[in-house]
């Protein structure tokens, strides 16, 4: 059984955000995965970068040591890398990270 989890964020709706990001958080907290990545693609990352519930959430999970890593292209086109980088998330291209983390035996679960 395959127990490596990729969280992947892109939807712009905080109530689906909220619980994508609380089943990760989870996830990782309570061993239910042996190791979770969380990726920010797309308006996700606009809205975990402009929403204080969110910013919150992210910033719990980031203190627990599990971060998130944002795609610098999309912060960068929706001018929110800056906020997401003071909030302590990574920023980098995630294609090849993704792309890599499936390679390796992580099951993508897009929220």
């Amino acid at each position: 059984m395959n127990d490596k989890l990729a969280v992947i964020l892109a939807s712009g709706d905080p109530r689906v955000l909220e619980m994508g990001l609380m089943y990760a958080r989870n996830a990782a907290k309570q061993g239910w995965m042996s190791d979770v990545k969380i990726f920010l693609f797309g308006p996700s990352e606009t809205q975990v970068a402009t929403d204080p519930a969110l910013r919150e959430a992210v910033g719990a999970m980031i203190e627990e040591g599990l971060v998130p890593v944002a795609c610098k292209y999309c912060s960068d086109k929706y001018s929110v890398s800056e906020a997401l980088q003071d909030l302590g998330c990574g920023i980098e291209y995630v294609g090849v990270p993704i792309s890599d983390a499936i390679k390796d035996g992580y099951v993508p679960m897009v929220w």
